[in-house]
């Protein structure tokens, strides 16, 4: 098979102090670009330090490869013990250049979109919003003094996954940045090998968080200043949230309720030693990038999967020598997570997600165990019971059988956040349903006010 052309995509090139072309470096080998999401995003390679072109290398040079830019950073010459003299060089992205922005002076935001945080953190400097679809509000105080580290923190608080275009210089927040590529990682095809990971050393089950001037949920979370999660086992192990930036305890309870979702459940990831079977001629649709969703098999292991790359060490000029690591945690709809959380530094994958509709719905899901993983917890039940072997966007889900005037019900009961907007999302699937005459089949939401009223809305699904 031929490799097709990849040559630009490949290429090295050192730029100047005025950001024009120098040389290409034709000899550097061990290419590695490493990017996460909502992490890290650097490139590592090393010369002959005999190379010509080795003089052209300096600290804080820009290095361009296909349309990304690195500047570098360090640059380490040394002689092995086989007595060979190279160079090493590492770089960053662009946007890490954010770090050192113009002093940034605190601020609060009120009930604000994080494109209103976003917009502040770029402000006078030469990068721009390209497009934030992410819709929570947040009520917090920013005390970080640079523009880096704003955009972490409202990646962090907002959720979503944050997106920088070194080339055009722009910044994006999305609650979903990659598609469903297609690609199929399997034994003896392009999969060299694999390790899979099932880590409980961060796992939570009860979550403390304390806002600002010691502000607490409590008053709306039946007098308890924490948030608990018991499916995974009835082990109490405790946690806390600094959640000093935050004023409004019903954005801090929500908050809590995400992070809870990432702690409560063991992290389960992959590491593959892969090949990119995109770079080769006939193997175009094979092509995936960091954030999409891939199949893994394994009938050794006795996997089969998809989930998605939340990691990726790219081998640039041996691309059959990449490391990639995914993330299997189940995601609730449109769910979201931070990178930067040390109890949960990765991001969930998604699995059976098949539509780009579901993947832009709002990034938080209030219901707990809406997939009936953990059978009714958290649920009242009046005459359903759990199906564990059809789920839709899980392995199991909910049914009951219908009778004549019988009223069947699964309640639960949700506190939301200032939001403009939420979305209902299900999948019901109905065998020789007949109803009566005044019969019903659908959702019932009462929504209870801040002065005590209450309102009922139904949703007829039949």
């Amino acid at each position: 098979m031929e490799v097709t052309g990849m040559e630009n995509a490949t290429k090295l090139i050192v730029l100047n102090h005025s950001g024009e072309k120098e040389v290409v470096l034709e000899n550097a080998y061990d290419i590695i670009l490493t990017g996460e999401i909502n992490g890290i995003d650097t490139l590592e390679f090393n010369l002959p330090f005999q190379d010509s072109k080795r003089q052209y290398l300096e600290n804080e040079k820009q290095i361009k490869v296909g349309e990304d830019f690195y500047r570098i950073r360090k640059i380490t010459d040394e002689k092995n013990d086989q007595g060979t003299s190279i160079t090493s060089v590492y770089a960053e992205a662009a946007f890490y250049d954010l770090g050192f922005s113009k002093k940034k002076a605190e601020i609060s935001f009120n009930a604000d979109t994080a494109d209103i945080p976003i917009k502040y953190a770029l402000a006078d400097t030469d990068w721009t919003i390209d497009k934030v679809n992410v819709r929570t509000k947040r009520t917090w105080t920013c005390t970080d003094k640079n523009a880096l580290a704003i955009l972490r923190k409202v990646q962090d608080l907002h959720g979503g996954d944050l997106i920088f275009d070194n080339s055009k210089k722009t910044v994006s927040l999305l609650t979903f940045s990659g598609t469903d590529s297609g690609a199929l990682f399997c034994y003896r095809k392009n999969l060299k090998s694999i390790k899979r990971v099932i880590d409980t050393q961060s796992l939570i089950t009860r979550l403390y968080a304390y806002g600002k001037d010691g502000m607490t949920f409590a008053s709306i979370n039946n007098g308890k200043e924490y948030v608990e999660d018991m499916s995974y086992t009835d082990e109490i192990r405790v946690s806390s949230l600094d959640c000093s930036n935050f004023t409004n305890p019903y954005q801090m309870l929500e908050y809590a309720r995400m992070r809870l979702a990432d702690y409560g459940k063991p992290r389960i990831s992959y590491v593959l030693n892969a090949m990119d079977l995109s770079t080769l001629t006939g193997y175009a649709h094979e092509n995936w990038k960091l954030g999409d969703i891939v199949t893994i098999m394994d009938n050794d292991l006795n996997i089969k999967v998809k989930t998605r790359i939340v990691r990726r060490e790219y081998n640039l000029r041996e691309p059959w020598n990449t490391v990639l690591e995914l993330s299997t945690t189940l995601r609730e709809l449109g769910d979201s997570s931070s990178q930067w959380d040390a109890a949960a530094d990765t991001l969930a994958g998604a699995n059976l997600v098949d539509s780009q509709e579901m993947k832009d719905l709002v990034p938080f899901n209030h219901l707990k165990n809406s997939r009936a993983d953990s059978g009714l917890s958290y649920w009242e039940n009046s005459g359903f019971e759990v199906d564990a072997k059809n789920g839709v966007s899980g392995t199991a889900s909910f049914k009951c059988n219908g009778a004549l005037n019988t009223t069947k019900s699964l309640t639960q009961i949700v506190t939301p956040a200032n939001r403009e907007s939420y979305s209902f999302s299900c999948q019901v699937a109905s065998e020789d349903l007949k109803k009566g005459d005044n019969g019903q089949v659908g959702i019932e939401v009462t929504f209870e006010y801040e002065d005590g009223t209450t309102e009922k809305r139904f949703i007829d699904l039949l």
